[in-house]
Protein backbone atom coordinates (compact mmCIF):
# COMPACT_ATOMS: atom_id res chain seq x y z
CA UNK A 1 0.00 0.00 0.00
CA UNK A 2 1.46 3.52 -1.04
CA UNK A 3 2.46 5.87 1.79
CA UNK A 4 -0.27 8.38 2.57
CA UNK A 5 -0.03 11.75 3.85
CA UNK A 6 -2.26 12.41 7.05
CA UNK A 7 -3.74 15.50 6.86
CA UNK A 8 -2.82 17.56 10.25
CA UNK A 9 -5.30 16.98 13.19
CA UNK A 10 -4.99 21.14 13.63
CA UNK A 11 -5.36 23.54 10.91
CA UNK A 12 -6.26 27.60 11.35
CA UNK A 13 -6.10 30.31 9.30
CA UNK A 14 -2.01 30.06 9.71
CA UNK A 15 0.41 27.31 8.76
CA UNK A 16 0.27 24.36 11.04
CA UNK A 17 2.94 23.47 13.16
CA UNK A 18 2.74 19.68 13.17
CA UNK A 19 1.92 17.67 10.01
CA UNK A 20 2.68 13.37 10.16
CA UNK A 21 3.41 11.79 6.90
CA UNK A 22 4.14 8.47 6.16
CA UNK A 23 6.17 9.04 3.53
CA UNK A 24 9.98 9.18 4.25
CA UNK A 25 10.24 13.31 3.31
CA UNK A 26 10.58 15.33 6.09
CA UNK A 27 9.02 18.96 5.00
CA UNK A 28 9.21 22.36 6.74
CA UNK A 29 6.55 24.65 6.76
CA UNK A 30 6.94 27.81 4.94
CA UNK A 31 5.28 31.29 6.18
CA UNK A 32 1.56 32.07 4.66
CA UNK A 33 -0.22 34.74 5.17
CA UNK A 34 -3.55 33.05 3.40
CA UNK A 35 -6.17 31.95 5.89
CA UNK A 36 -7.97 28.82 5.00
CA UNK A 37 -10.87 26.42 6.94
CA UNK A 38 -10.51 22.84 7.96
CA UNK A 39 -13.83 21.08 6.96
CA UNK A 40 -14.24 17.76 8.40
CA UNK A 41 -13.79 14.82 5.79
CA UNK A 42 -14.69 11.04 6.73
CA UNK A 43 -13.11 9.34 6.28
CA UNK A 44 -9.96 11.13 5.37
CA UNK A 45 -7.77 8.03 3.73
CA UNK A 46 -9.36 4.81 1.75
CA UNK A 47 -8.15 1.60 0.03
CA UNK A 48 -9.12 -0.34 -2.52
CA UNK A 49 -8.84 -3.09 -4.61
CA UNK A 50 -9.84 -2.79 -8.74
CA UNK A 51 -9.48 -5.48 -11.57
CA UNK A 52 -9.08 -3.91 -15.17
CA UNK A 53 -12.14 -3.47 -16.43
CA UNK A 54 -14.24 -3.04 -13.22
CA UNK A 55 -15.22 -0.40 -10.97
CA UNK A 56 -15.46 0.12 -7.48
CA UNK A 57 -17.70 2.87 -5.45
CA UNK A 58 -16.87 4.80 -1.90
CA UNK A 59 -18.36 7.01 0.11
CA UNK A 60 -17.36 9.80 1.75
CA UNK A 61 -19.11 12.65 4.11
CA UNK A 62 -17.81 16.42 3.86
CA UNK A 63 -19.29 18.54 6.98
CA UNK A 64 -18.80 22.62 5.99
CA UNK A 65 -17.07 23.56 9.70
CA UNK A 66 -16.95 27.50 8.43
CA UNK A 67 -19.30 30.48 8.83
CA UNK A 68 -20.31 30.85 5.32
CA UNK A 69 -22.42 28.40 2.65
CA UNK A 70 -19.73 27.52 0.14
CA UNK A 71 -20.15 25.78 -3.59
CA UNK A 72 -18.15 22.48 -3.27
CA UNK A 73 -17.23 20.84 -6.53
CA UNK A 74 -14.48 17.80 -5.86
CA UNK A 75 -11.54 16.59 -8.15
CA UNK A 76 -9.70 14.17 -8.62
CA UNK A 77 -5.83 14.72 -8.41
CA UNK A 78 -2.72 13.08 -8.59
CA UNK A 79 -0.96 12.28 -5.25
CA UNK A 80 2.65 13.43 -5.05
CA UNK A 81 3.06 9.69 -3.19
CA UNK A 82 1.45 7.70 -6.01
CA UNK A 83 3.98 5.15 -7.27
CA UNK A 84 2.31 5.30 -10.50
CA UNK A 85 0.57 7.98 -12.17
CA UNK A 86 -2.81 7.53 -12.39
CA UNK A 87 -5.50 8.45 -14.99
CA UNK A 88 -7.74 10.98 -13.27
CA UNK A 89 -10.29 10.13 -16.28
CA UNK A 90 -10.77 7.00 -13.86
CA UNK A 91 -12.28 8.56 -11.52
CA UNK A 92 -15.46 10.54 -11.22
CA UNK A 93 -17.24 12.19 -8.57
CA UNK A 94 -21.19 12.76 -7.76
CA UNK A 95 -22.48 15.09 -6.93
CA UNK A 96 -20.32 17.10 -9.13
CA UNK A 97 -21.13 20.64 -7.82
CA UNK A 98 -23.10 21.48 -4.36
CA UNK A 99 -23.82 24.16 -2.13
CA UNK A 100 -23.52 23.35 1.57
CA UNK A 101 -24.67 25.78 4.30
CA UNK A 102 -22.73 25.97 7.47
CA UNK A 103 -22.72 23.12 9.58
CA UNK A 104 -24.35 20.66 7.20
CA UNK A 105 -22.83 17.29 5.41
CA UNK A 106 -23.04 16.57 2.42
CA UNK A 107 -22.69 12.99 1.01
CA UNK A 108 -20.56 12.11 -2.01
CA UNK A 109 -20.08 9.28 -3.96
CA UNK A 110 -16.37 8.40 -5.57
CA UNK A 111 -16.60 5.65 -8.18
CA UNK A 112 -13.18 4.55 -9.53
CA UNK A 113 -13.23 3.21 -12.90
CA UNK A 114 -10.35 0.85 -14.27
CA UNK A 115 -10.11 0.09 -17.71
CA UNK A 116 -9.47 -3.23 -19.41
CA UNK A 117 -6.11 -2.29 -20.64
CA UNK A 118 -4.80 -0.65 -17.20
CA UNK A 119 -1.33 -1.50 -15.65
CA UNK A 120 -1.24 -3.52 -12.51
CA UNK A 121 0.34 -1.46 -9.59
CA UNK A 122 -0.13 0.58 -6.82
CA UNK A 123 -1.68 4.28 -7.27
CA UNK A 124 -2.95 7.06 -4.62
CA UNK A 125 -5.36 9.58 -5.28
CA UNK A 126 -6.36 12.99 -3.53
CA UNK A 127 -10.27 13.78 -3.68
CA UNK A 128 -9.99 17.46 -3.06
CA UNK A 129 -12.98 19.51 -1.88
CA UNK A 130 -11.69 22.77 -1.86
CA UNK A 131 -8.86 24.91 -3.59
CA UNK A 132 -7.69 25.24 0.36
CA UNK A 133 -3.66 24.78 0.31
CA UNK A 134 -0.69 25.28 2.15
CA UNK A 135 2.87 25.33 1.49
CA UNK A 136 5.89 23.14 2.59
CA UNK A 137 9.41 23.05 2.05
CA UNK A 138 11.24 20.07 1.17
CA UNK A 139 14.96 19.38 2.02
CA UNK A 140 14.69 16.33 -0.01
CA UNK A 141 12.81 17.02 -3.71
CA UNK A 142 13.76 13.79 -5.38
CA UNK A 143 10.23 12.82 -5.21
CA UNK A 144 8.50 16.30 -4.11
CA UNK A 145 8.93 19.45 -5.78
CA UNK A 146 10.30 21.67 -3.59
CA UNK A 147 7.53 24.56 -2.43
CA UNK A 148 4.64 22.30 -2.98
CA UNK A 149 1.24 22.93 -2.44
CA UNK A 150 -0.61 20.78 -0.36
CA UNK A 151 -4.29 20.73 0.09
CA UNK A 152 -5.73 21.11 3.20
CA UNK A 153 -9.64 19.62 2.09
CA UNK A 154 -9.05 15.80 0.75
CA UNK A 155 -9.42 12.26 1.03
CA UNK A 156 -6.33 10.18 -0.20
CA UNK A 157 -7.56 7.32 -2.53
CA UNK A 158 -5.17 4.45 -2.49
CA UNK A 159 -6.35 2.03 -5.51
CA UNK A 160 -4.72 -1.01 -5.80
CA UNK A 161 -4.95 -2.38 -9.64
CA UNK A 162 -4.10 -6.42 -9.71
CA UNK A 163 -3.19 -8.60 -12.63
CA UNK A 164 -6.67 -10.01 -13.68
CA UNK A 165 -6.05 -14.01 -13.79
CA UNK A 166 -5.98 -16.24 -16.04
CA UNK A 167 -5.84 -19.60 -15.03
CA UNK A 168 -6.91 -21.04 -11.90
CA UNK A 169 -5.23 -24.46 -10.14
CA UNK A 170 -7.28 -26.94 -8.15
CA UNK A 171 -4.31 -26.86 -5.57
CA UNK A 172 -0.99 -24.36 -6.06
CA UNK A 173 1.30 -27.90 -4.39
CA UNK A 174 1.74 -31.36 -4.32
CA UNK A 175 3.51 -32.52 -1.36
CA UNK A 176 3.97 -36.22 -0.42
CA UNK A 177 6.15 -39.16 0.79
CA UNK A 178 7.54 -41.25 -1.91
CA UNK A 179 8.84 -44.39 -1.69
CA UNK A 180 11.78 -45.99 -3.86
CA UNK A 181 10.50 -47.82 -7.13
CA UNK A 182 7.21 -46.51 -6.86
CA UNK A 183 5.23 -44.75 -9.82
CA UNK A 184 3.23 -42.15 -8.32
CA UNK A 185 0.28 -40.17 -10.06
CA UNK A 186 -1.27 -36.93 -9.68
CA UNK A 187 -4.44 -35.21 -11.01
CA UNK A 188 -4.94 -31.65 -10.98
CA UNK A 189 -7.75 -29.51 -12.36
CA UNK A 190 -7.38 -26.33 -14.27
CA UNK A 191 -9.82 -23.66 -14.84
CA UNK A 192 -9.17 -21.11 -17.61
CA UNK A 193 -10.61 -17.59 -16.29
CA UNK A 194 -9.28 -15.45 -18.83
CA UNK A 195 -12.55 -14.81 -21.08
CA UNK A 196 -10.48 -16.33 -24.27
CA UNK A 197 -8.32 -19.28 -24.69
CA UNK A 198 -4.93 -19.54 -23.26
CA UNK A 199 -2.33 -21.81 -24.33
CA UNK A 200 0.25 -23.29 -21.69
CA UNK A 201 3.33 -25.36 -21.97
CA UNK A 202 3.60 -26.79 -18.51
CA UNK A 203 7.71 -27.38 -17.62
CA UNK A 204 9.73 -28.22 -14.56
CA UNK A 205 11.61 -24.94 -13.28
CA UNK A 206 14.09 -25.14 -10.90
CA UNK A 207 12.98 -24.20 -7.03
CA UNK A 208 16.62 -22.44 -7.12
CA UNK A 209 15.43 -19.81 -9.47
CA UNK A 210 12.50 -18.40 -7.38
CA UNK A 211 13.70 -18.81 -3.86
CA UNK A 212 17.58 -19.21 -2.09
CA UNK A 213 17.32 -22.07 -0.24
CA UNK A 214 20.60 -22.00 2.72
CA UNK A 215 20.82 -23.71 5.80
CA UNK A 216 21.84 -22.55 9.05
CA UNK A 217 25.41 -22.50 7.59
CA UNK A 218 24.44 -20.31 4.88
CA UNK A 219 25.48 -23.09 2.42
CA UNK A 220 23.15 -24.41 -0.26
CA UNK A 221 20.58 -27.38 0.71
CA UNK A 222 21.93 -30.98 -0.12
CA UNK A 223 21.55 -32.87 -3.51
CA UNK A 224 18.10 -33.50 -4.57
CA UNK A 225 16.22 -36.72 -4.34
CA UNK A 226 16.22 -37.53 -8.02
CA UNK A 227 16.33 -34.99 -11.40
CA UNK A 228 13.57 -32.95 -12.38
CA UNK A 229 13.63 -35.37 -16.16
CA UNK A 230 12.08 -37.78 -14.89
CA UNK A 231 8.54 -36.03 -14.14
CA UNK A 232 5.86 -36.18 -16.65
CA UNK A 233 3.92 -33.61 -17.40
CA UNK A 234 0.42 -34.21 -19.49
CA UNK A 235 -1.78 -31.42 -20.03
CA UNK A 236 -4.08 -29.84 -22.88
CA UNK A 237 -2.00 -27.66 -25.18
CA UNK A 238 -4.80 -25.25 -25.14
CA UNK A 239 -7.71 -24.32 -22.50
CA UNK A 240 -10.67 -22.71 -24.05
CA UNK A 241 -12.00 -19.70 -22.37
CA UNK A 242 -13.83 -21.42 -19.32
CA UNK A 243 -12.89 -24.80 -19.80
CA UNK A 244 -11.87 -26.85 -16.68
CA UNK A 245 -8.71 -29.21 -18.17
CA UNK A 246 -6.71 -31.86 -16.37
CA UNK A 247 -3.07 -31.85 -15.85
CA UNK A 248 -1.71 -34.99 -14.94
CA UNK A 249 1.65 -36.03 -12.90
CA UNK A 250 3.88 -38.80 -13.56
CA UNK A 251 6.57 -39.22 -11.06
CA UNK A 252 8.12 -42.50 -11.32
CA UNK A 253 10.80 -42.94 -8.25
CA UNK A 254 13.94 -44.06 -9.20
CA UNK A 255 15.19 -47.35 -6.65
CA UNK A 256 17.89 -45.54 -5.60
CA UNK A 257 16.38 -41.85 -4.74
CA UNK A 258 16.43 -40.98 -1.13
CA UNK A 259 16.17 -37.45 0.10
CA UNK A 260 13.97 -34.63 -0.83
CA UNK A 261 12.54 -32.86 -3.83
CA UNK A 262 11.96 -29.47 -4.54
CA UNK A 263 10.90 -27.70 -7.82
CA UNK A 264 8.10 -25.51 -9.22
CA UNK A 265 6.02 -26.25 -12.44
CA UNK A 266 5.32 -23.20 -14.47
CA UNK A 267 2.56 -22.88 -16.73
CA UNK A 268 4.10 -20.66 -19.51
CA UNK A 269 0.50 -19.33 -20.61
CA UNK A 270 0.07 -17.70 -23.97
CA UNK A 271 4.12 -18.16 -23.91
CA UNK A 272 4.65 -14.71 -21.70
CA UNK A 273 6.44 -14.29 -19.05
CA UNK A 274 4.61 -14.92 -15.80
CA UNK A 275 3.46 -11.22 -14.80
CA UNK A 276 1.51 -12.71 -11.89
CA UNK A 277 -1.93 -13.44 -13.68
CA UNK A 278 -0.76 -17.49 -13.26
CA UNK A 279 -0.67 -19.65 -10.09
CA UNK A 280 2.52 -22.09 -9.99
CA UNK A 281 2.40 -25.50 -8.50
CA UNK A 282 4.73 -26.09 -5.63
CA UNK A 283 6.62 -29.90 -5.68
CA UNK A 284 7.41 -31.17 -2.14
CA UNK A 285 8.49 -34.51 -1.96
CA UNK A 286 10.07 -36.74 0.93
CA UNK A 287 11.40 -40.07 -0.22
CA UNK A 288 12.12 -42.58 2.25
CA UNK A 289 12.26 -46.39 2.21
CA UNK A 290 9.45 -48.21 4.85
CA UNK A 291 12.09 -49.36 7.78
CA UNK A 292 13.71 -52.66 7.78
CA UNK A 293 14.74 -52.56 11.43
CA UNK A 294 12.46 -52.70 14.63
CA UNK A 295 11.85 -50.14 17.68
CA UNK A 296 12.82 -51.48 20.77
CA UNK A 297 12.01 -50.41 24.37
CA UNK A 298 13.81 -52.08 27.32
CA UNK A 299 12.16 -51.52 30.75
CA UNK A 300 12.12 -52.88 34.52
CA UNK A 301 9.48 -53.77 36.66
CA UNK A 302 9.90 -54.60 40.63
CA UNK A 303 6.27 -55.82 41.10
CA UNK A 304 3.93 -58.20 39.46
CA UNK A 305 1.41 -56.00 38.70
CA UNK A 306 -0.36 -56.40 35.41
CA UNK A 307 0.67 -54.22 32.63
CA UNK A 308 -1.31 -51.72 30.16
CA UNK A 309 0.40 -51.07 26.74
CA UNK A 310 -0.95 -48.64 24.36
CA UNK A 311 0.32 -48.41 20.66
CA UNK A 312 -0.70 -45.90 18.22
CA UNK A 313 0.12 -44.81 14.82
CA UNK A 314 -0.98 -41.97 12.62
CA UNK A 315 -0.79 -41.22 8.86
CA UNK A 316 -1.49 -38.03 7.55
CA UNK A 317 -1.84 -37.52 3.73
CA UNK A 318 -1.73 -34.12 2.11
CA UNK A 319 -2.51 -35.47 -1.46
CA UNK A 320 -4.45 -37.92 -0.76
CA UNK A 321 -7.08 -36.49 -3.23
CA UNK A 322 -5.43 -35.64 -6.46
CA UNK A 323 -3.00 -38.54 -5.82
CA UNK A 324 -4.08 -41.16 -8.35
CA UNK A 325 -2.41 -43.97 -7.30
CA UNK A 326 -0.98 -45.64 -5.47
CA UNK A 327 -3.54 -45.16 -2.75
CA UNK A 328 -2.70 -45.05 0.80
CA UNK A 329 -2.08 -48.19 2.96
CA UNK A 330 -3.72 -48.74 6.15
CA UNK A 331 -0.60 -48.40 8.53
CA UNK A 332 0.01 -51.00 11.53
CA UNK A 333 2.56 -51.31 14.05
CA UNK A 334 3.36 -55.27 14.28
CA UNK A 335 4.70 -55.41 18.21
CA UNK A 336 5.60 -58.47 20.59
CA UNK A 337 7.30 -58.71 24.15
CA UNK A 338 9.51 -60.83 26.03
CA UNK A 339 9.82 -60.70 29.57
CA UNK A 340 13.30 -62.30 31.01
CA UNK A 341 14.18 -63.22 27.46
CA UNK A 342 11.07 -65.32 27.10
CA UNK A 343 7.97 -64.49 24.91
CA UNK A 344 4.91 -62.80 26.60
CA UNK A 345 1.35 -63.15 25.11
CA UNK A 346 0.19 -59.84 24.47
CA UNK A 347 -3.91 -59.79 24.53
CA UNK A 348 -5.57 -56.99 22.64
CA UNK A 349 -8.12 -55.86 24.35
CA UNK A 350 -9.38 -52.59 22.87
CA UNK A 351 -9.15 -51.17 19.48
CA UNK A 352 -9.74 -47.20 18.09
CA UNK A 353 -9.46 -45.50 15.27
CA UNK A 354 -9.74 -41.89 15.09
CA UNK A 355 -10.57 -40.36 11.96
CA UNK A 356 -10.17 -37.01 10.34
CA UNK A 357 -12.42 -36.38 7.55
CA UNK A 358 -13.11 -33.52 5.33
CA UNK A 359 -14.95 -32.66 2.26
CA UNK A 360 -13.25 -31.58 -0.84
CA UNK A 361 -14.59 -27.67 -0.71
CA UNK A 362 -13.09 -27.27 2.45
CA UNK A 363 -9.06 -27.40 0.75
CA UNK A 364 -10.21 -27.04 -2.98
CA UNK A 365 -12.30 -24.63 -5.51
CA UNK A 366 -16.04 -25.10 -5.70
CA UNK A 367 -15.55 -25.39 -9.42
CA UNK A 368 -13.33 -28.50 -9.01
CA UNK A 369 -15.40 -30.49 -7.23
CA UNK A 370 -17.49 -32.58 -9.85
CA UNK A 371 -20.51 -34.51 -8.37
CA UNK A 372 -21.58 -33.55 -4.70
CA UNK A 373 -19.23 -32.96 -1.90
CA UNK A 374 -16.14 -36.04 -2.03
CA UNK A 375 -15.45 -36.95 1.51
CA UNK A 376 -11.44 -37.51 2.08
CA UNK A 377 -9.27 -38.61 5.34
CA UNK A 378 -5.78 -36.43 5.62
CA UNK A 379 -5.48 -37.62 9.17
CA UNK A 380 -6.08 -41.02 10.95
CA UNK A 381 -4.68 -42.27 14.32
CA UNK A 382 -5.06 -46.07 15.06
CA UNK A 383 -4.64 -47.20 18.95
CA UNK A 384 -4.32 -50.65 20.21
CA UNK A 385 -4.54 -51.53 23.48
CA UNK A 386 -3.15 -54.94 25.19
CA UNK A 387 -3.29 -56.33 28.66
CA UNK A 388 -0.52 -58.93 29.39
CA UNK A 389 -0.10 -60.51 33.23
CA UNK A 390 3.00 -58.74 35.33
CA UNK A 391 5.89 -60.01 36.52
CA UNK A 392 9.20 -58.93 38.43
CA UNK A 393 11.95 -58.78 35.84
CA UNK A 394 13.49 -56.84 32.45
CA UNK A 395 10.68 -56.27 29.70
CA UNK A 396 11.32 -56.03 26.23
CA UNK A 397 8.88 -54.34 23.90
CA UNK A 398 9.35 -54.64 20.00
CA UNK A 399 7.43 -52.46 17.72
CA UNK A 400 7.72 -52.78 13.78
CA UNK A 401 6.13 -50.16 11.93
CA UNK A 402 4.45 -49.84 9.02
CA UNK A 403 3.33 -47.56 6.80
CA UNK A 404 3.76 -44.78 8.45
CA UNK A 405 6.50 -42.43 9.71
CA UNK A 406 5.40 -42.10 13.01
CA UNK A 407 4.08 -43.75 16.35
CA UNK A 408 3.92 -43.67 20.17
CA UNK A 409 3.21 -46.23 23.00
CA UNK A 410 2.36 -46.07 26.79
CA UNK A 411 3.49 -48.52 29.32
CA UNK A 412 1.38 -48.60 32.56
CA UNK A 413 2.09 -50.80 35.54
CA UNK A 414 -0.43 -51.60 37.74
CA UNK A 415 -3.71 -49.68 38.30
CA UNK A 416 -1.34 -46.55 39.14
CA UNK A 417 -1.36 -43.63 36.77
CA UNK A 418 2.77 -43.54 36.53
CA UNK A 419 3.42 -44.63 33.11
CA UNK A 420 6.97 -45.74 31.52
CA UNK A 421 7.34 -44.50 28.12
Amino acid sequence: MPAACAQPAELSGSIAENVTCEDPVNPEPVDDSENYTVHAIDPTYNYICVMPGDSKTVDVKFRNEGSETITVAPKAVNSPYSFNVLDESWITISPANVTVEPGMEQDFEVEVNVPEDAESGEYEAQIVFTDDVYSYEYEDTEYIEENTEMYVNLMTLGISVPVRPKLELQTSYISDTLEPGKEYVYEIKIKNVAGKDVTIDPEITKYDDYYECYDYCGTPYGESAFSDDIIEISAPSVIKAGEIANMTIRVPVPEDAKGTYNSIIEMNADGEENDGSVPQINLGFTVRKQTSVPYVKTFTTTTADPITITVTTDIYSTSSSIRVSPKDEEPSLETSLKCNSNPVKMNLVETTQDVSVYSDWYNFPTWSIEEGSNYQNDWTEHIETYKVSGAVGTWELTIFPRNTDSFSYTITVGDSEKKLK
